[in-house]
């Protein structure tokens, strides 16, 4: 089968719009900066989905390789965890841990929402729309070596422009773990079993996957008291830290449960994309909230046109999710 690159150029760009621009992170003004934020995100995005793909691996190792990333990026690139002052948002306030340098509440939101929206969502949403090369590899060697000096290149950039907005530098302590946990997902993910192994599950697991609809909206539930309990726990419901966690680490749990029922049970491409979609939902309207917040009522005209097309594409992605044939990842 031949290597066609604009496979990996939807990825590529899907990446940053949905992690970015549909959030509201982003505003419509500062479309200019989506090749910056294609080069780290799409990147990234790119050579987890390739090197799962290609060692015949499936959903767990992505979601390891994905979390991986959202370490490497708010540890070492934006260094968001430790910094007390994060473009001075003083997002580390809520369960601050002096011990720890950092806020737990905090570290499980911007972890999660990377390794689902930034990279997750994007490649279950391209492979949905190639139904043909779900599974097939979509770039090179030479594509790999491109895509990997985009990532180095795009991070070292958005790492200097933090660092140049306010200067902060990690503890070595604090980047030495950050890569030991990086290095052990990613070890992690390399000795999941490959998709075509002989899975030890007892026959009487086995059984009907979970309609899609009801995928659809577990996803845009959990998802959506995921998003706001960062927004919310602390100035308008009052909690504990700990009790944020809690429900953090429960929704968490829920998603393990749904990737761990996906390897018992036979999910066809349906399964994968209501999941996504309802993921993908959750940013359409949170992103009106964030937008408005971090950019005001004037962009709010620019964000809408990017909701709207998102959820045209997502549209278009679930027809050809309906008229296609079923298959597993």
């Amino acid at each position: 089968m031949k290597h066609r690159p604009w496979p990996a150029l939807c990825l590529f760009l899907a990446s940053p719009l949905i992690g970015e621009y549909l959030l509201g992170s982003l505003p419509a003004s500062m479309f200019f900066l989506l090749p910056l934020m294609a080069a780290m995100y799409g990147s990234a995005a790119i050579l987890i989905r390739e090197w799962v793909r290609r060692t015949g691996r499936g959903w767990p190792s992505i979601l390891l390789l994905a979390i991986a990333y959202g370490l490497l990026e708010e540890g070492f690139v934006t260094q968001s965890l430790f910094n007390p002052n994060y473009l001075h948002l003083r997002l580390l306030d809520y369960g601050w841990l002096p011990s720890l340098g950092m806020a737990l509440p905090w570290a499980l939101y911007v972890i999660g929402i990377h390794a689902v929206w930034s990279i997750s969502v994007p490649i279950a949403l391209t492979e949905a729309a190639l139904p043909a090369r779900r599974e097939a590899p979509w770039i090179k060697t030479t594509g790999f070596v491109l895509y990997s000096l985009l990532f180095i290149v795009g991070a070292a950039l958005i790492a200097t422009f933090t660092y140049k907005q306010v200067p902060f530098m990690a503890s070595p302590t604090q980047l030495a773990m950050t890569a030991l946990l990086i290095i052990a997902l990613v070890v992690i993910a390399m000795r999941l079993p490959r998709r075509d192994e002989p899975r030890r599950v007892a026959t009487s697991a086995s059984g009907a996957p979970p309609r899609p609809i009801v995928l659809f909206f577990a996803s845009l539930i959990a998802g959506s008291l995921f998003m706001q309990l960062e927004y919310s726990a602390s100035a308008q419901l009052h909690w504990n830290w700990i009790a944020t966690v809690l429900v953090q680490l429960a929704i968490v749990s829920a998603l393990v449960a749904f990737i761990g029922a996906a390897r018992i049970r036979a999910w066809t491409a349906s399964q994968y994309f209501a999941l996504a979609a309802g993921a993908f939902i959750v940013y359409v309207w949170k992103g009106f909230e964030t937008d408005l917040l971090l950019h005001g009522s004037g962009d709010l005209a620019g964000h809408s046109v990017i909701a709207v097309v998102g959820c045209a594409l997502l549209a278009f992605v679930g027809f050809k999710v309906r008229s296609g044939a079923p298959g597993r990842s």
